[in-house]
């Protein structure tokens, strides 16, 4: 071949440049100068836990180790953590967390220091520092398993010894499973005693302590048939010698919340108190355990006390009395006396039930209410400080502030500042039941966290249009073609300015400079250079619906589907589909299913969302302005899938839901849809799971005929039941997009066809060793199968013995390459497997088909994975042509992946022949490397995640990959194959476009000399 001057200049240009495109792939480890901006992260802490400990407020009155100024905001978790906040920004100071067989059950502030007791019946106490949150110590209560009580802390208390009392850095005395009792130092730890009454048991139980002068007083709980009464057990406090037997309390309790022990006003005493027939009544238990006389302790007032209120200040001889008709009254029980009344705090249907809690400063107390005004619309606190327990003085005072019920449901709790500002007026920290928390003062709204995002449900990536699009979008939908074509030509003059932004952009522009986005808004809703930045739409738990800016996690909206009150959500989120795009000009639509219970009726509803706004199609409640939804059946769904179809009307995908009895609804409603649906009824297939006492089984259906309630009934094609005692883990399906090869070359110029197939089922199970065996630590039999879910056909099983239960069986399947992982006795495994087509011959075309009876083959190698393994997720891409990676969570809290050439289940065994050279195969070794650049979290902790999604962005080599579980990370710097399609940011491109230019301007010149020469060519 002969190379013409124009032809060795376009090879000289391309050489270079493919080169560039080939090396770029050998780094794809995240740029420390990236960090925080191709990615964030958005540590959560779940709910509060309420009960025995709500959140306790903090701030320099009642700490030394906050500097002037500073507020913390303590208390555990629904999700096992102990948590410490900034009250100022609501940002998170620490958090420890704790294992699951481990559940939190109180926590006690003690000077700079949190004692944290955890474990059935509180096995286990431990020490933290305030400020740190490092860990001082940790003690063992109950050598074997805790005593079961319900609820899980009865039987529990703390009480600190104060430093005159006790030797060295002072002491605490320990309740443990209603009836051994520890004291142990603050300094270390140590045990300096431990006892187990040997009359508690099954029918005494001890429910609470107090330690006055030389004396530990505890109350207990004698439960007979009918009622419980009150005994009482002194023990001395540097010995735990019991002083005297068990003194029997004149009373009778019907719960454990009618009685507790406080504070006396003589050294070394205590007081019982307790509610019975409408009195508040006391006795006093001496120093020496003797008990006095029963006492009312407000006779002659005509009251009918309800209950008592322990707001945590029994410490200081307070606790809140509760009349029958809801009135709370604050009661100074080591002086016998009312202290106030909190004004119009009986029941009434213009107020909801109200919230109480305390605070103590150095000598006093500070007490506040908080309810929902209806007749008012805002929320309402009222004061009452006592600031020296020691006088009558009270001050009392009370603001109302602004609260958005429809988005953040009811009041549950509301933690007060132990300081009040200049108009005798507190701070707090609200908790509502949407999960939100909130910080509050007079007409000054804080922050807020959305602790709901801790309980995600289902994740969509929405797709954002072009600027220019977006910008123009409300405007093309209503103007005309006449008018659109004159909009056209008047912004036709802006072509010179759009030239120049141009040169500018590809002279001057960066990665860096175009990985750094605009915050979205719900005016500002477009994509970037690189389609990095789109909607992440989050559904919860608690029923709201978020969406969320992928560039840095912030809140764009937020929608609530159904009320949350104390008991919870009335909507259960079951799955969320995009069932639209924004293709010309429309707004994307999600479809939402969930499952709504009013009172006693639980229904099947579904909804449509518009993805840029929130805003919910259909009727909505008049009284509370929440979305009602489109009931589908009463009952809960079994599953739900998106078929083929196209709304008439919308254009949105046509949802089919499956009822209890296996009918299939379609939403939205339509007619035409039923005939298309009847037409192909044959050939549309779906499957459930089904769980009985029996054992558990996979079933495939296809639609039959047309019932009258426009639904329709289903046909039985196959069914895979499970072994006995088989538990399924996970049933997931393939993850199928876009492909770019649909096969593998081999080194002797022969091809693997890979078996695609989009209806598998990836199922994984495990098997107990026995009958009615449960334990965690229990070793049984994993199994992982790849189903094809129109014939029911198992493609692939394996069964891996020595599974560890408490690791489970994970597995993902993308295209042909299948990915799981268990937990053996002697550590982690990672199983790799692709499936190809078994045909027998060259050239034979594969089967399209799953009834074509298609023979498989299997290539599968098994890895020690050094690590733990909780969440399994793959790289994507736009076009599939990206190398895919396989990322997890380990045991670390941190986002990795491992690159697929290293999972590479064709991994020659020893050493590579020539044929594995050709196709550039490593050689095997059974043990998986970790590599640290690959962490993709980075400096992150990211707690929790136990779920991986993936979605590709606009350049083929880049992946975005959020986790979720209890914290939320999100990056958009995967790049498996590196950035082969993105130029860095030292590319000089200036140079390159000089370069181009004299290039193009010599065989510009050069042009009609090489004509003329050849034209005297063709005279000679």
């Amino acid at each position: 071949m002969i190379l013409t001057s124009t032809s060795r200049f376009s090879f000289s240009i391309f050489l270079p440049l493919f080169l560039l495109a080939f090396f770029t792939t050998l780094t794809s480890a995240l740029y420390a100068e990236h960090a925080g901006i191709v990615d964030w992260h958005k540590p959560l802490i779940g709910e509060w836990v309420l009960e025995p400990t709500p959140p306790l407020f903090l701030n320099r009155t009642t700490t030394s180790t906050l500097v002037a100024g500073g507020e913390r905001v303590v208390g555990v978790t629904k999700r096992n953590l102990l948590v410490v906040l900034d009250g100022e920004s609501g940002d998170l100071v620490w958090r420890q967390a704790l294992e699951e067989d481990d559940p939190v059950v109180s926590f006690h502030v003690h000077d700079d220091s949190i004692l944290l007791l955890s474990g059935s019946g509180a096995s286990t106490a431990r020490y933290f520092s305030l400020a740190t949150g490092h860990l001082q110590w940790e003690r063992i209560l109950v050598p074997a398993q805790g005593r079961l009580t319900t609820p899980a802390w009865l039987g529990t208390d703390v009480a600190f010894v104060n430093p005159q009392e006790a030797e060295g850095d002072g002491s605490v005395v320990v309740l443990s499973e209603g009836r051994r009792v520890s004291r142990l130092r603050l300094g270390d730890g140590g045990l300096l005693w431990s006892m187990e009454s040997p009359g508690a048991g099954s029918t005494i139980l001890f429910k609470q302590l107090i330690v006055s002068g030389s004396s530990v007083h505890v109350l207990a709980l004698h439960s007979s048939f009918a009622s419980q009464t009150l005994l009482t057990s002194t023990l001395d406090l540097a010995t735990s010698i019991p002083k005297a037997d068990f003194g029997q309390v004149p009373s009778i309790v019907h719960v454990p919340e009618q009685a507790v022990i406080a504070t006396s006003s003589k050294d070394g005493a205590a007081t019982v108190v307790w509610t019975e027939h409408g009195r508040i009544r006391t006795v006093t238990v001496k120093e020496d355990g003797t008990i006095g006389g029963t006492k009312d302790l407000l006779p002659g007032k005509g009251r009918k006390y309800d209950s008592l209120i322990d707001i945590g200040l029994r410490g200081k001889g307070i606790v809140l009395g509760k009349r029958q008709d809801g009135g709370a009254e604050v009661i100074d029980v080591s002086q016998a006396r009312k202290v106030e009344e909190f004004e119009l705090s009986a029941d009434s249907p213009e107020r909801s039930p109200s919230t109480y809690s305390a605070a103590q400063t150095k000598t006093g107390v500070v007490i506040n209410r908080v309810y929902w005004s209806f007749n008012m619309n805002v929320g309402v606190a009222q004061t009452i400080h006592i600031s020296d327990l020691t006088s009558t003085d009270v001050i009392t005072s009370g603001f109302t502030f602004n609260f958005d019920t429809t988005s953040h449901g009811v009041l549950l709790h509301a933690a007060v500042s132990p300081s009040l500002d200049a108009k005798q007026l507190p701070t707090l920290i609200l908790s509502t039941s949407s999960g939100a928390i909130q910080r509050m003062a007079l007409d000054a709204p804080g922050w807020i966290r959305e602790e709901s995002l801790a309980d995600v449900k289902a994740v969509r990536f929405v797709d954002l249009g072009e600027p220019e699009v977006e910008e123009v979008r409300g405007v093309m939908a209503e103007e005309s073609f006449v008018g659109r074509t004159i909009r056209q030509l008047a912004e036709f003059v802006d072509l010179p300015a759009y030239l120049v932004r141009f040169v500018k952009r590809f002279t001057a522009a960066s990665y860096t400079s175009a990985i750094q986005t605009a915050p979205l808004n719900t005016t500002h809703l477009h994509r970037d250079q690189f389609g990095f930045q789109k909607l992440l739409v989050v559904a919860t738990g608690k029923g709201k619906v978020f969406a969320l800016d992928s560039a840095n996690g912030g809140i764009v909206w937020s929608k609530n589907l159904g009320l949350t009150t104390e008991k919870g959500s009335e909507v259960d989120i079951n799955k969320m589909w995009l069932v639209r795009d924004g293709e010309g000009g429309r707004a994307p639509l999600l479809a939402i299913l969930a499952v709504k219970r009013v009172g006693e009726t639980v229904s099947t509803v579904a909804y449509h969302l518009n993805a840029y706004t929130g805003a919910v199609n259909g009727e909505v409640d008049g009284i509370t302005g929440l979305p009602i939804g489109k009931v589908l059946f009463p009952g809960e769904p079994q599953t739900a899938f998106l078929t083929q179809f196209e709304n008439c009307g919308s254009g949105a995908k046509v949802l089919a839901v499956i009822d209890a009895e296996t009918k299939l609804h379609i939403f939205p409603f339509c007619k035409k849809i039923l005939t298309k649906v009847s037409e192909i009824s044959d050939k549309m297939f779906f499957y459930t799971e089904s769980r009985s006492i029996d054992g558990s089984s996979i079933r495939g259906y296809v639609p039959g005929a047309s019932s009258s309630d426009s639904s329709f009934t289903s046909s039985l094609i196959w069914s895979h039941p499970f072994r006995e005692r088989e538990i399924v883990l996970q049933n997931e399906p393939v993850i199928f997009e876009a492909i770019a090869s649909f096969g593998r070359v081999l080194g002797d110029k022969s091809t693997l066809y890979k078996y695609l197939n989009p209806h598998l089922l990836v199922i994984s199970t495990f098997t107990p060793p026995e009958k009615g065996v449960a334990s965690q630590a229990a070793i049984g039999t994993g199994r992982v199968y790849v189903i094809d879910s129109t014939t029911g056909e198992e493609i692939y099983s394996t069964e891996i013995d020595g599974v560890v239960e408490r690791g489970g069986v994970q597995a993902q399947m993308v295209e042909n390459w299948l990915v799981y992982s268990w937990l053996s006795e002697k550590g982690w495994r990672l199983g790799s497997v692709e499936l190809y087509e078994d045909t027998e011959g060259k050239g034979v075309t594969p089967a399209v088909s799953s009834f074509d009876g298609q023979k498989v083959k299997a290539i599968e190698q098994t890895f020690i994975f050094p690590t733990e393994v909780q969440a399994l997720g793959f790289t994507t891409s736009k076009a599939g042509i990206a190398t895919k990676e396989l990322v997890f969570v380990n045991g670390r809290n941190q986002v990795a992946s491992v690159p697929r050439r290293l999972l590479d289940p064709r991994r020659p065994m020893g050493k590579p022949s020539s044929m594995d050279k050709e196709e550039m195969l490593i050689p095997y070794d059974v043990l998986l490397p970790v590599d640290q650049r690959k962490v993709i979290s980075h400096k992150y902790d990211v707690q929790g995640a136990k779920h991986l999604i993936s979605s590709p962005a606009l350049v083929e080599s880049t992946s975005l990959l959020l986790a979720y579980g209890l914290d939320l990370f999100f990056t958009r710097g995967l790049t498996p194959s590196g950035t082969f399609d993105i130029l860095t940011d030292n590319f000089n491109k200036v140079q390159l476009l000089l370069t181009l230019g004299a290039l193009s301007a010599g065989i510009f010149v050069a042009g009609p000399a090489v004509k003329s020469k050849k034209l005297r060519m063709k005279w000679y």
